[in-house]
Parts: structure tokens; sequence; C-alpha cells
């Protein structure tokens, strides 16, 4: 069957991939973004800023079965560097854009039965580690939206969220700027490596058919064992 999935931040690594993905098993995919540069990869293109107005979603098609938000930060500071600016930042981009653009096109994913939600935290909400505290404090609210959503929405619309370590983006790369950083980050991870596009993309995409795969308010976890193993 072919499904309508409306992809948040369909420019980034991610949300690209995701859209290949999906798009090469024909489904309809409805692609946004904050700024129009990779807008010719897209049949359905719509310039969008998650966190303003979000009237340009009016012409969606009437149902909607599947939303993927991809938006994320990387801004790993200590408690002494961190501003509030920072965290209304954190906030904005990773939970406000989510609420906003779930509460709007929730008509959307009601009008069927098997509508899927996946939603993007990362492995700092579970695993302490420092200079993530801001990020890790956007995330946990992504996650917390998450759970409560899936049990609101439920058994109608499935919401479901991915919790990576390091993946390796454009927005990691500061972080994998060098050899040697990718080196000792794959290090930190039981499996030995970092994150790739394409498994996360695949996670996200497999987490598009929830509800016929009888998954709901999970958080799941593609992280090289680092939250589970030592």
């Amino acid at each position: 069957m072919t499904k309508n999935i409306l992809i948040i931040g369909a420019s980034s690594d991610i949300g690209l991939e995701i859209s290949k993905l999906a798009n090469a098993d024909g489904h309809n995919i409805y692609a946004t973004s904050r700024d129009d540069a990779n807008a010719n990869n897209f049949d359905n293109f719509i310039q969008l800023d998650p966190n303003k107005s979000l009237d340009e979603l009016d012409d969606l098609p009437e149902d909607i079965d599947g939303l993927v938000y991809c938006p994320g930060t990387i801004n790993l500071r200590s408690l002494q560097r961190l501003t509030l600016e920072d965290i209304k930042n954190e906030m904005e981009v990773n939970f406000y854009g989510a609420f906003n653009i779930i509460k709007k096109v929730l008509p959307n994913l009601k009008k069927n039965d098997g509508a899927s939600v996946v939603l993007f935290s990362t492995v700092a909400v579970k695993t302490g580690m420092p200079m993530h505290s801001s990020i890790a404090a956007a995330k946990g609210a992504v996650e917390g939206l998450a759970k409560s959503l899936a049990a609101e929405l439920a058994p109608r619309v499935a919401i479901n969220c991915i919790a990576p370590s390091i993946v390796d983006t454009k927005l990691a790369a500061n972080i994998l700027s060098t050899d040697e950083r990718k080196q000792a980050s794959a290090d930190r991870h039981p499996l030995k490596t970092i994150g790739s596009i394409n498994s996360i993309a695949n996670s996200a995409y497999f987490l598009l058919q929830a509800k016929e795969n009888w998954i709901s308010g999970q958080i799941f976890r593609p992280d090289g064992g680092l939250s589970a193993l030592k």
C-alpha cells in the first residue's frame, strides 16, 4: 500500500536517507527543511521552520501515514559555559518543534488506523555524559513526549523514539573531524564503530511500520552497545 510520509528536516543526512528508502518502496514523500538547498531532491518539498508558521502544511494530503521529525543539535559545553539561551535553543529545535509539528498534523495522522510517528533522542539521556547537559535535557523532553503521546494516542497512532550514539553526519563533523577522533569515538563503543547514516535511517524506516509491527512507546537504542554494555 502506498503511504503518505511527512519528513521534517528531510535535507539532513538521516532525513534524506529515510526519504530515499521510502521513495524506493513507492511511498509519497512530503519533505520539509528550513532552507531549500536540497529541494530538487523531492517531488513534494515545503520550506518550513517548525517553530514559525505551519500554514504550509495545510496543503498536505488529508491522511498522513507516517511522520519523522529529524532536526537535532550538538552543543557540547560545560555547565560554566552554558547559557539560558543555549538551553532555549536546544529545546526549540528538538522539543518545541516536534511538539508543534505533531499537534499540527495530528488530525491527518488520525485519519487512518495505522499511523506511525518517529522522533529522535540521544544515548546521552540514558547514559550520563559530561558536556551533554543541554542536549540531554532537550532530548529527555522528547522521550517523555513520545511515551506520553504513545499512551494518549493509542490505538490509532504509534509513537516511538530513536536514541542513537554519535553518527557520522555533517552535524557531528566537528567531533569527528579527523581519523584519530573517529577512532577514539569508535573505541568508546563496545562494537568499536560509530553509527552510520544508513543504519539509523533503516531503524527509523522500520519504525514507520510500528503499528504493523506491534510497537509503540519504545525508545530504540542503536548506539553500538554504549548504553547497555561495559
